[in-house]
């Protein structure tokens, strides 16, 4: 990779810290941005760091220009702000009104309209399969156990399903068995999903598969479906046996450490 100069606009979970990693490995020059709304499990004090505020956004555009950074990532989850109650500047003001313009509040609608701002100012979105390994590029099984006949065509009805929640900025991923949709991701996300999981009643529900792909028309450039080891791990717990992701598109967070784990747990994992 030969870019350079980069902001990390971080999230939750490990995905900044094995960002950091890889451009630490390759001496690149990187400053950290942390939002002072979100609880961090990663202490990020030892780089060079700053807080930003949901809606002040000329701080923002100050620090990238006394940096001499024109590019930037995106990488970990993070809550989305009570837009009615957000304490603006003016630049602020402008991409709330984008996001309020938008007729589904969804994530992606969200993060279309920032992005759109922010390339205006002539500031590169940059996707994390530039950095890390993290993608699968070829379809097919990339573990040792396989999906059944069954699973596939549940694979199919589920990648139909997502295809019409995406026209609300829903749904990421679903469960489903036995060809019925018996779950979808709400706004606590896939993990929160799969633990709920454990309340269905899996002598009616069998051989269920994780189904997590991109929404239609979802911009590449930011919160792409994304799974890690604890991914497969809870999907152990939770009686799920496989699941399917999309190439170029699915982040695998420690992408041997997932397929390795999966092999232990004896849970496939298919691209699409």
């Amino acid at each position: 990779m030969s870019i350079n100069n980069i902001a990390i606009i971080a999230g939750r979970g490990i995905l900044p810290q094995l960002i950091i990693n890889q451009l630490q490995a390759q001496n690149k020059k990187f400053i950290i941005l942390t939002l002072d709304s979100e609880e961090y499990q990663i202490n990020y004090q030892k780089y060079q760091h700053y807080t930003i505020s949901y809606g002040l956004v000329e701080p923002v555009i100050k620090i990238l220009k006394d940096n001499n950074i024109k590019n930037i990532i995106f990488a970990g989850a993070v809550n989305k702000p009570n837009f009615s109650k957000l304490k603006t500047d003016k630049l602020g003001k402008i991409i709330l009104g984008k996001i309020l313009a938008n007729k589904i509040l969804g994530d992606d609608a969200v993060l279309r309209s920032v992005i759109k701002f922010l390339e205006k100012y002539n500031i590169n979105i940059i996707t994390i399969d530039k950095i890390i390994d993290c993608q699968i590029k070829q379809k097919g099984v990339i573990t040792k156990t396989q999906p059944a006949q069954s699973d596939l065509e549940n694979i199919t009805i589920a990648k139909k399903a997502i295809k019409k929640f995406s026209k609300f900025d829903i749904g990421q991923s679903v469960l489903i068995s036995q060809k019925q949709i018996i779950a979808v991701e709400g706004v606590l996300g896939t993990d929160n999903m799969i633990t709920n999981n454990k309340n269905i009643n899996h002598e009616q529900f069998s051989d269920i598969t994780l189904v997590k792909l991109k929404k239609i028309n979802q911009t590449s450039k930011a919160d792409l479906p994304t799974i890690g080891v604890d991914t497969i791990i809870n999907c152990r717990k939770s009686n799920i046996k496989g699941i399917a992701i999309e190439t170029n598109s699915t982040l695998l967070l420690e992408k041997d450490k997932i397929i390795k784990k999966a092999n232990e747990l004896n849970i496939f994992i298919t691209a699409i």
